[in-house]
């Protein structure tokens, strides 16, 4: 007889480890457990097929644990970050765009992507660190930083390379509720000797909610200095239609997840072709990211979209390596041109 039985109590079981084996949950889902508790996963799952309790009691035990670590590792990233940022550990990745309007894609510029090379903790990527910035005010400073390593990055390949490959860095909310944000990217570009065509700024379609009329002033100012504007992640935020046409923009990027979904599943495009139709009427370029390969470009490319990142052309690159690719896309220009 199982232990649950005894005097029908309910119970719980501990098991001293960080995560829960697949296997023990789906055994978890089909029985009840009693007060137990082990440091073996194998062991556990034993327990729970021999003793009955409910399920919710351990789900929230480990739910809890979980956020436990999630603060623990929040702390010690941002206890982190100044130190990151003073040994430059922080690195930007590039990932390239490409023109798909004609028959042979033209590489056309970048974004800059940042990656966290954690002494401890290894590579982190950025979903597990720009929303954590975000909330405490500390991404304006590692926005700063991304512009700067991007400026001085396209003024080297000009120097080297003799190319201009423009690059697009993001501009969170927090950046737009700074008055002297203009000021700060026109000194930046002039320290880098770049052109403010150089620097593209991709702005999230959310942030124009906040304070729309202040916010949109000061992009206008940027575009008076000659920055160009993408609205980033368009679709999310479900704008007003009539406020979207008034916006000061000069492309828009469909977010990542209408790729994702159009292409999956019944394979429904029709999001897609809407934001299309949509940049169209405002005569704005429309770019997509996320695209995976030969398929979604094409018919990316048969619904009207302009330009395209994602893996069917390249993964994020550090510096040295799109300067590799750069060069091999200027060999294979200079061959065809023979």
């Amino acid at each position: 007889m199982g232990v649950g039985s005894e005097n029908d109590k309910k119970s719980v079981l501990i098991v001293d480890e960080e995560t829960v084996s697949l296997e023990i949950l789906k055994d978890i889902l089909q029985n009840e457990f009693h007060l137990l508790q082990t440091s073996d996963i194998h062991e556990a799952a034993d327990l729970i097929r021999k003793n009955r309790d409910h399920l919710s009691v351990i789900l929230l035990h480990e739910k809890q644990d979980g956020k436990n670590r999630h603060d623990e590792r929040s702390q010690r990233l941002i206890d982190g970050f100044e130190t990151a940022v003073r040994e430059e550990q922080f690195e930007v990745f590039y990932q390239p765009k490409f023109n798909i309007k004609a028959d042979i894609p033209v590489l056309t510029s970048a974004e800059a992507l940042v990656r966290w090379n954690h002494p401890e903790l290894g590579c982190i990527a950025p979903d597990s660190f720009i929303p954590l910035f975000e909330e405490n005010g500390l991404i304006r400073k590692l926005d700063l930083y991304v512009w700067k390593k991007a400026a001085l990055q396209i003024r080297e390949w000009k120097k080297r390379l003799k190319i201009s490959v423009p690059v697009s860095v993001n501009v969170s909310r927090v950046d737009l509720n700074d008055p002297l944000l203009a000021d700060h990217l026109k000194e930046l570009i002039e320290e880098a000797d770049i052109a403010p065509q150089d620097l593209l700024l991709e702005i999230t379609e959310s942030a124009y909610m906040d304070n729309e009329e202040e916010i949109i002033a000061r992009v206008c100012e940027l575009r008076s200095l000659g920055f160009m504007i993408g609205m980033d992640d368009f679709g999310v935020a479900y704008s007003n239609l009539n406020i979207i046409t008034h916006l000061p923009i000069d492309a828009l990027k469909i977010d990542r997840r209408f790729i994702v979904d159009a292409f999956s599943g019944k394979g429904d495009t029709r999001m897609i072709e809407i934001i299309i139709d949509i940049a169209g009427y405002l005569g704005v370029l429309v770019v997509a990211e996320g695209v995976e390969d030969r398929k979604q470009l094409q018919s990316l490319k048969n619904m009207g979209c302009d330009i395209v990142q994602g893996y069917c052309f390249s993964k994020p690159l550090k510096a040295k390596d799109f300067e590799v690719f750069l060069e091999e896309k200027m060999r294979s220009l200079s061959r065809k041109e023979i």
